[in-house]
């Protein structure tokens, strides 16, 4: 066996991989020596990345290439003896190889028990004696990184063992359950159902509980508990967070493999509620616990928001919001009534909605109220769910909008920040900077009206996570369209909200169209149910066409021609699904090739076989808050690295890297299913109405809606029809959120 530190990843395959490294050790071959190591899927555990080190077996072999491993078994580990010194010095931040020496002379082979004992004076001491602020802090990264690397290598020798080889559930589980991960799998292996299928981990509990001589595994507590976790979990999935009673027993007894009237099913139950895995709703309905605090978080601080009409902050005395709005229009130009209405109704509340469809001025009423509201002498937080939707915001308002995301993660670096300044935890050369840092991030005070655009897009934990940063007196306008699809997250917030006529101020007339078949026509056309007036599509225009299509592979043919008129402008696809001909996996991988043709036919696979090539649009599949992109963020690729098999993206004007490991968070964007398309806008977009199920009118009025100056429609009108006789996708989505 020879320890390899991983320098390059040369091919990544699903039946295997090649990289490239040097030797850390002399077992095989002279330490420092260049090789590489190849390894069939089979036999190793996890993807490699740059940076590890891998313990490989194998035969050693002669290419054209150099010496190589012909790898018999291969795994990620931690390094032994003075090898930790390299660790340490490259792996952890702040360490470098002088602070690593230090710590391998005073504690040698004793060193990993240090560090996982953790003496963060003791470590502080040694590392940074003169440096009182700074020594601690790198000594408890210091102790973090190794615990968690200890904690994942022991975890994934354990998983090994156990048939699971996915290091992105190890990762995942080692973030979870922290140090004691293993011995909280071995205690209770169903824990790990929030993680993986329900199948596989009901399949590793009940054998480690045959191994372990239990008796009536079938009946073990924590599986009853598991099976009623991942029937939540399928539920959450869903975009609901409660279901009937009788939905419930049908998928319990399925994941138990029971009849409905088995006693074990009644015991599931049973433990379900006991351990807090179920709760009771209204109407005998059950709940899923985590969503239901988050509901009653979110309707509790709103109903005490709205049950304060004249709150208002401390320095924002008496206002006369209706002269202030008269001197507005006097220099900006006069509102509709209904908008003027609306303008007053809001700011006379600290909690409010405003709704309403395509082309009624929205973000004209909007500019009013954030502009009288900075008269009052409060201060505006302007966001919206998407990149796209930020910028038209902040172009139509005068003031900076940025994507939700990107304002929590402002928000949670700004508390990090005051935090650390607040206990002195800062050099003092360092304050400087972090107090510049401070005034270019998001800020909610108690003078600030928070607006979030697009707000039937939003999910409830998004909206749970910002009210957390909203001290009292802060206001809160949601600005939205009930006819969109609900998120594509869980919860259902803004749809409910709006029937409340106390806070919600409506409009309905339209401003902003040229003829019948225009945007705004059509769309009120869907919110009706009613069938719109089409034109026949002549290639580049306005408004919105049909090209008649019947059957998945013609309306997919017919688009790609659509897609070639259009080709040079700001383009989109809306697909119902993702498979079949018509499908947005098909799509994109149609629209990518006929891109490649026209570029240098360089690209890169990533994990799921998708194709990225510089020039591509790509889509985010997760709610990502670190880098603030969210499920459905739209970028475009900039660069690829064939060797490296990682590409860089923008997203709103930001690059982000993504390596090879990382690239199952990135789809192809061409084409997106509507619930994806749902926070993005393109000057054209083509809607492919292939029959589904999922067409329905909120389907097509969010569709039509994504486009700014045309939408093409291609299909017949038997399916528009059906999919207008549909009940709306938020009238079908339970959730246990309750107002007033």
């Amino acid at each position: 066996m020879t320890v390899i530190k991983i320098e390059r990843v040369l091919s990544s395959k699903p039946y295997g991989v090649i990289v490239a490294g040097r030797t850390l050790d002399a077992r095989i071959v002279a330490e420092g020596c260049s090789l590489r190591v190849k390894a069939a899927r089979t036999i190793m555990l996890g993807e490699p990345a740059v940076g590890e080190t891998w313990d490989v077996d194998g035969h050693l072999v002669s290419t054209r290439w150099g010496p190589q491993i012909d790898a018999t078994r291969a795994s990620r580990s931690l390094p032994s003896g003075v090898l930790i010194t390299r660790y340490l010095a490259e792996q952890v931040p702040g360490i470098g190889p002088s602070r690593a020496d230090l710590l391998w002379k005073t504690y040698g082979t004793a060193l990993p028990e240090v560090l996982a004992a953790g003496d963060l004076a003791a470590i502080a001491a040694i590392i940074a004696p003169d440096r009182p602020v700074l020594g601690p802090r790198l000594a408890a990264t210091l102790v973090q990184a190794w615990r968690e690397a200890d904690t994942e290598a022991r975890l994934v020798a354990w998983l090994q063992q156990r048939g699971v080889d996915d290091m992105r559930v190890a990762r995942r589980i080692a973030a979870t359950f922290g140090f004691a991960s293993v011995e909280r799998l071995e205690r209770n292996p169903w824990c790990l159902v929030t993680l993986l299928p329900w199948e596989k981990v009901d399949d590793l509990g009940l054998r480690l509980m045959r191994e372990a001589g239990a008796t009536a595994p079938d009946d073990q507590p924590n599986r009853l508990v598991g099976a009623v976790d991942a029937v939540i979990k399928d539920l959450i999935a869903t975009g609901a967070t409660a279901m009937e009673d009788h939905d419930l027993r049908v998928r319990l007894a399925g994941k138990l493999k029971v009849g409905q009237g088995h006693p074990r099913l009644l015991a599931a139950l049973y433990c379900g509620v006991r351990n807090g895995a179920i709760l009771g709703g209204d109407g005998g309905t059950w709940r899923a616990p985590g969503c239901a605090a988050m509901e009653e978080a979110v309707a509790s601080r709103l109903r005490a928001m709205a049950e304060r009409p004249d709150l208002r902050p401390r320095d924002i005395g008496p206002f006369d919001f209706a002269s202030a709005l008269q001197h507005y229009e006097t220099v900006n130009g006069r509102l509709h009534p209904e908008q003027r209405a609306a303008v007053l109704k809001v700011l006379a509340s600290p909690f409010a909605c405003l709704q309403g469809g395509a082309g009624v001025g929205k973000t004209h009423t909007t500019k009013a109220i954030c502009a009288l509201w900075e008269a009052a002498g409060g201060d505006v937080l302007l966001a919206a769910l998407a990149g796209k939707a930020a910028l038209r915001l902040s172009r139509s308002t005068g003031r900076l909008a940025r994507t939700l995301f990107r304002t929590l993660r402002e928000l949670e670096e700004r508390g990090a920040i005051t935090t650390r300044l607040a206990r002195g935890l800062v050099e003092p050369d360092e304050r400087p900077r972090l107090e510049s840092q401070l005034k270019s991030l998001a800020h909610i005070s108690p003078r600030s009206l928070v607006l979030v655009d697009e707000a039937s897009m939003v999910d409830l934990a998004t909206i749970h996570a910002l009210q957390r940063f909203m001290p009292a007196g802060a206001r809160l306008l949601l600005v939205g369209d009930e006819c969109q699809l609900p998120p594509v997250g869980f919860g259902l917030t803004f749809h409910k909200l709006v029937d409340d006529p106390r806070i919600t101020a409506r409009l309905t007339v339209v401003h902003r169209q040229t003829d019948d078949s225009g945007i705004p026509a059509v769309a009120g056309s869907l919110r009706a149910r009613e069938m719109p007036l089409l034109e026949p599509y002549r290639g580049i225009g306005t408004g919105v066409s049909l090209v008649p299509a019947n059957g998945a592979a013609e309306i997919a043919d017919r688009l790609i021609g659509a897609y070639l008129d259009l080709a040079g402008e700001d383009v989109l696809v809306v697909a119902p699904t993702n498979e079949g001909p018509s499908g947005v996996r098909v799509l994109n991988r149609r629209l990518h090739d006929l891109h490649l043709l026209a570029n240098d036919g360089i690209e890169i696979r990533g994990a799921l076989g998708e194709l990225f090539s510089v020039g591509d649009p790509v889509v985010h599949r997760r709610n990502d808050y670190k880098r603030g992109l969210f499920n459905g963020s739209m970028g475009q690729v900039i660069a690829v690295d064939v060797a490296d098999g990682s590409l860089i993206a923008v997203f709103d004007g930001e690059e982000h890297t993504f390596e090879r490991d990382e690239l199952i968070d990135l789809a192809l964007g061409y084409a997106l299913t509507c619930h994806r398309a749902q926070g993005s806008q393109a000057a054209r977009v083509i809607v492919a109405l292939t029959p589904s199920r999922l067409l329905d009118p909120s389907w097509l009025y969010t569709s039509v809606t994504r486009a700014e100056r045309q939408a093409v429609l291609l299909g017949d009108t038997l399916t528009l029809a059906a999919a207008l006789r549909q009940p709306w996708a938020s009238e079908s989505r339970r959730v246990g959120f309750s107002w007033p």
